[in-house]
């Protein structure tokens, strides 16, 4: 009982579940702290707003194909049969009595097909349970839906947009026997290091401890030709990093590290942090 305190929170129990857990739920003060928990945790994960980038949807619809599917599930038996033994049963495990409210619960009684009353508790500011498999669905969603997101940056960050099962190429300019360092300290703390390999094509930021922006602000890497600067791409974060700096580093003479509003800039427009010399 004590493993469906999260679905409880997110409204996940399908009605004999939920009427199970609250009758547990009137007993057991470690539930009851940790669906108070949950359920805060919840809200705020159905509330933030997230916006994907442009070229996600691509890549998760491309995969697709890829992706095995789960079997359909198993009709549910009815007829003569149904309830005899060797056949599965609907029955609710709930004792007699009433589950135990607490206080500014609300109670209410509802008879089931055997014509026994069953009471339900309900809490203020809880919606009324929709159908589990609506729920599980839709947290099922929400949950590949995060670790696509979380994937699709690490594999962003790191990887360069590299393809599965060849080095990434970052890895490939790190490991370049050509590769090229300059590493500079950064004013509010850290390191930056400007790695370039002429047969690869390709720098690579990798930054140390890099100090943390404000929210409405971002790093932003730079390619020089001369006095002209085009954005590299975007940091995304703080703290260690390691990023492929986008364009072609061979026709580059420099680059440039610089804070920007959210989003990016396409000129810099801070006094840049770093600059480096190819």
């Amino acid at each position: 009982m004590h493993a469906l305190s999260g679905a409880y929170a997110v409204d996940a129990l399908d009605e004999l579940e939920r009427v199970r857990f609250e009758r547990h739920l009137a007993t057991c003060a470690d539930c009851r702290a940790e669906v108070d928990s949950l359920a805060l945790v919840a809200a705020d994960l159905f509330t933030t707003e997230m916006t994907p980038p442009a070229s996600l949807r691509a890549g998760v619809l491309g995969r697709l194909g890829s992706v095995a599917q789960l079997p359909p599930l198993p009709a549910q038996e009815t007829g003569p049969d149904a309830g005899r033994p060797g056949h599965e049963a609907d029955v609710p495990d709930v004792a007699d009595e009433a589950p135990a409210a607490q206080a500014g619960d609300t109670a209410s009684d509802t008879t089931d097909e055997n014509g026994a009353t069953v009471t339900s508790i309900d809490r203020p500011g809880r919606h009324t349970a929709p159908r589990a498999s609506r729920w599980r669905g839709l947290v099922a969603a929400g949950t590949a839906a995060v670790l696509a997101l979380g994937a699709f940056g690490v594999w962003r960050s790191i990887d360069g947009g590299g393809q599965q099962g060849s080095p990434s190429v970052a890895s490939q300019v790190l490991d370049a026997s050509d590769a090229t360092r300059v590493e500079k300290t950064l004013p509010g703390g850290g390191t930056a290091t400007i790695v370039r390999s002429a047969s690869v094509g390709k720098a690579v930021l990798v930054a140390s401890d890099l100090p943390a922006v404000p929210s409405d602000r971002t790093y932003q890497l730079w390619l020089a030709k001369g006095s002209a600067f085009t954005s590299a791409g975007l940091v995304p974060g703080a703290g260690n990093q390691t990023v492929v700096l986008e364009g072609d580093a061979n026709t580059a003479t420099g680059a440039g590290i610089t804070v920007e509003p959210s989003g990016g800039s396409t000129q810099p427009t801070t006094t840049p942090l770093a600059l480096y010399s190819f």
